[in-house]
Order: C-alpha cells, then structure tokens, then sequence
C-alpha cells in the first residue's frame, strides 16, 4: 500500500468513515464532489485552489473505493490505459 493510501485510510479511521461508507455511498459521494468541481470551473474567476481541494475530494473518494473492493488504485488506472489504447490504436 502506497503512503497516499495509507494517509486516507487514517483519516478514514480517525473520524469513522470507514464504518459507514459503503461502495454506494462512496459513489454518491465521487458524484457530488464532481459536481462542485464542476461549478468551481464554471466560476469567474476560477479559484485555482478550489478547484485543487475539488480534485483531491474526488480523488480521496476514488481511491476510498478501491481500497474497500480490495483493489489497488493504480493497477485499476493501468489496466484502464491498457483499455483505451486497445479501443483508440497506438
């Protein structure tokens, strides 16, 4: 497990979220967090720094996910690359 990983997971330990999230509720949750880093992009001027803590709300949640599917974040992306050069060539 990769520092990051572990980082979040203690966070989620700390204040309990790992007890009630749920693959849905994670998903809900990636959901909702797209969506305000989606209104962060539409506002004039975008905030740089909102737009960060948007990123890494959803990344946090992604990566929440895959840990709880037993699976590892970075094998998942790898094997999704591999997907989109099979369908796109090159």
């Amino acid at each position: 497990m990769n520092e990051i990983t572990e980082k979040i997971l203690a966070m989620r330990s700390r204040y309990g979220w790992e007890k009630s999230d749920t693959p849905r509720i994670l998903a809900k949750s990636i959901m909702v967090e797209a969506g305000e880093l989606l209104q962060e992009t539409i506002n004039e001027p975008m905030n740089r720094q909102a737009v960060l803590d948007e990123i890494a709300d959803v990344l946090m949640y992604a990566i929440s996910m895959c840990n709880d599917l037993g699976e590892d974040y970075q094998k998942v992306i790898e094997a999704k690359i591999v997907k989109v050069h099979q369908k796109y060539g090159k």
